[in-house]
């Protein structure tokens, strides 16, 4: 199947592209690209729509499942999954990207025609034969030196405008995408967890350096995208209204304050507000979910209001 796609060596000069795609550390001055000519119109959406995602080449099931469904949450977006062919993570989110109906391009750290990993191979075929690219720097027959990977990375975060830590442990190489993402003034979330986990260990960090902003769900995405089309949460229909709680009664006071003081309570500030006055994260966001579903609160990208 790979073959049905020939490698297309194209100079940089050839390329008439964004020129915010070039402004990038030590720009390649030639691109090796495998993909249907169709294709390469996603070059016309990048860097402005480019997410991406990156992580740990041994993932836990349950950051994969929350992986997977954040994706399929994208599905109305005109987002464009990037990500770098590897096992683990840069794996589940081109496959979410695929079962979602996303474009997603994989940007490797070897030559095109190398098989590295194997068992990415079906995975490449796939992305081609639904419309994605793949794109190497490195000139055929380049091995996979670990100094490539780590230089390729900044192609990843530079022709996104945002990325995504997914899972990434002190020594992950996702942190060097994260650098990169820094260096080139690009935005960078990282997926919270338990403290301690040593397999968020990379996480934790870039959150408490504030190198990233904690991504809660897809409403994070509202720090980047501010008009992503995302599909609003269904409200559940009660015959009588329920009753506000205590609780629920002082969360609506504060977005209401906020709503007045500066039009809407990001998601951000209501959790600093709730931790303040002694409640757990877990119960700042099963409240908030249960007041979502009834209709007294509206999300809009990560924004709260007051329907009350």
């Amino acid at each position: 199947m790979l073959a049905d796609f020939p490698i297309t060596r194209i100079q940089r000069s050839d390329l008439n592209l964004d020129k915010e795609l070039w402004n990038v550390p030590h720009p390649p001055q030639e691109l090796f690209i495998q993909g249907d000519p169709d294709a390469f119109k996603i070059f016309n959406q990048l860097p402005e729509y480019g997410l991406a995602v990156v992580g740990t080449r041994n993932p836990q099931a349950r950051t994969c499942a929350f992986l997977e469904r954040r994706i399929a949450q994208l599905a109305s977006t005109p987002l464009i999954i990037i990500s770098g062919m590897a096992r683990g993570i840069d794996s589940v989110a081109h496959t979410a990207a695929l079962k979602t109906g996303l474009p997603t391009v994989g940007i490797l750290g070897t030559g095109l025609d190398l098989p590295y990993p194997k068992e990415t191979l079906p995975l490449r075929s796939q992305i081609l034969r639904q419309g994605g690219l793949l794109i190497s720097e490195f000139p055929i027959g380049s091995p996979g030196f670990q100094s490539n990977f780590l230089y390729r990375n900044r192609l990843i975060a530079g022709w996104s405008k945002a990325t995504w830590i997914v899972e990434a442990s002190q020594r992950s190489g996702a942190l060097n995408t994260a650098r990169w993402a820094r260096e080139q003034n690009r935005i960078c979330f990282a997926l919270p967890s338990f403290p301690d986990d040593p397999a968020f260990a990379g996480n934790q960090v870039l959150i408490d350096r504030d190198h990233a902003i904690p991504f809660w769900g897809v409403h994070s995405l509202g720090s980047a995208w501010l008009s992503l089309p995302l599909e609003p949460p269904r409200k559940q229909a009660h015959l009588h209204p329920s009753p506000i709680t205590p609780q629920a009664a002082s969360l609506l006071a504060e977005m209401q304050r906020l709503t007045h003081c500066q039009g809407g309570a990001p998601v951000s500030e209501m959790l600093d507000w709730a931790l303040k006055i002694g409640w757990q994260p877990e119960r700042f966001f099963a409240l908030l979910d249960s007041e979502l579903k009834k209709g007294r609160i509206q999300d809009f990208f990560g924004t709260l209001i007051s329907t009350q």
